[in-house]
């Protein structure tokens, strides 16, 4: 079966008065419904690993709906063109959208699947409605339709959620900062340079205490950056914006002179660095990468990138900088082995418009720059998981 991506659309729309299960417009077709709900992964994080299932009707020779909507309790609802095929699935990172090969996907990265009690589900497309309260969730678990029935039970899930015996978590120390001018505390960013959100929980500084105590939910995104800390709210005042992700962990002290810091997942050393006298001259801290003096936390600085530890996920090219809105359409050139989101920005970063560029599709797309954006400045971004490119363009007439 073809595999589809289904684009976010949106959720203005009108929902409708009490929903019935299964409630259709017509006696002709069934409706689609919930069958599968996975909320509580316990080999892999939240993020990687809860999904929705909803079997889907193929309308046969009845119109088919423009949309697809599901809503969880009374939080804004998701809405998706309809999907193709038999089955839709949901997810919360479109890289997971590799492991279901014979179903429709659909992303949704703020739909966090309650763990611990009761939730309510609601789904519309057309005239068709379903309707289901789930029970609390088992660990590891997924809950599923019986048949065609409205009973629920607790069962294994339907796709492979558990990582593959040679799993690597690719964890990066990207930046140390050993031996700052006090009060500052000192702190180490990690970087992660693979497609896969990892579990912060999963990993510790080795022989500097226990697993990083963290939320249970907290990840660390496809090709993210973190700082991690023994005092977050100082730390926070020293770098002054709050765009950098913090965590407080265990670390101990870092030696001013000369000593070593290690990131271990299990009894697995993962990444280890080490720095002396002649590393860098305090308070500086260092990229482990360039060996070179940095200061850029949250951010992947070039000197990572010039030692090849932080492969960009994609390659890209522009067909060009100047566009006129009469003359030859903005092409861009992706190449990738993940899902890139592909969007323009009008001058004030307002999305205009946007698709999802396929895996191994190495192929130039069109972008409408002509009809999307008004004359001047606009933007092209490129992303995959955290990692993003924003490249500016010029529309003249």
């Amino acid at each position: 079966m073809k595999k589809w991506f289904i684009p976010f659309l949106g959720t203005d729309l009108f929902v409708g008065l009490t929903l019935v299960l299964a409630q259709c417009g017509s006696p002709a077709y069934a409706c689609p419904r919930f069958v599968e709900f996975f909320p509580d992964p316990v080999e892999v994080s939240d993020q990687e690993g809860e999904f929705v299932e909803i079997r889907l009707d193929d309308f046969q020779d009845i119109v088919r709906p423009d949309s697809l909507c599901v809503q969880f309790e009374s939080k804004k609802p998701f809405c998706f063109a309809y999907p193709a095929g038999s089955s839709f699935v949901i997810v919360r990172d479109s890289l997971r959208c590799a492991d279901f090969p014979d179903a429709s996907c659909g992303l949704a990265p703020s739909l966090s699947l309650p763990n611990s009690r009761e939730s309510e589900w609601k789904l519309w497309a057309g005239a068709c409605r379903d309707s289901v309260l789930l029970m609390r969730p088992k660990a590891g678990k997924s809950l599923r339709r019986v048949k065609d029935s409205d009973e629920w039970e607790v069962a294994e899930p339907s796709f492979s959620v558990q990582p593959s015996g040679e799993f690597n978590p690719k964890i990066r120390i990207s930046e140390i900062h050993h031996c700052p001018l006090e009060p500052e505390p000192e702190w180490v960013e990690i970087y992660n340079a693979s497609d896969k959100a990892l579990s912060m929980q999963q990993f510790r500084f080795c022989n500097r205490g226990k697993n990083w105590d963290v939320k249970r939910d907290d990840t660390l995104a496809p090709f993210e950056v973190a700082v991690l800390t023994r005092d977050t709210l100082m730390l926070r005042e020293f770098f002054g914006f709050k765009d950098v992700r913090l965590f407080q962990v265990s670390m101990g002290f870092l030696n001013n002179t000369a000593g070593s810091v290690s990131v271990c997942w299990g009894d697995s050393v993962i990444d280890s660095v080490a720095w002396d006298k002649s590393t860098v001259e305090c308070p500086s801290g260092f990229s482990p990468m360039s060996g070179a003096a940095e200061n850029t936390p949250g951010f992947l600085g070039k000197s990572r990138r010039e030692k090849g530890e932080s492969e960009e996920p994609f390659t890209y090219r522009l067909s060009s900088r100047v566009v006129r809105r009469r003359g030859a359409p903005l092409r861009v050139y992706v190449e990738s082995a993940y899902p890139v989101q592909l969007r323009l920005l009008d001058s004030s970063g307002h999305e205009e418009w946007k698709t999802s560029v396929p895996p191994h599709s190495n192929t130039w797309w069109l972008v409408p720059v002509a009809q999307g954006a008004g004359l001047g400045v606009a933007y092209v971004s490129l992303s995959t998981g955290r990692f993003e490119k924003v490249l500016g363009i010029l529309l003249r007439p």
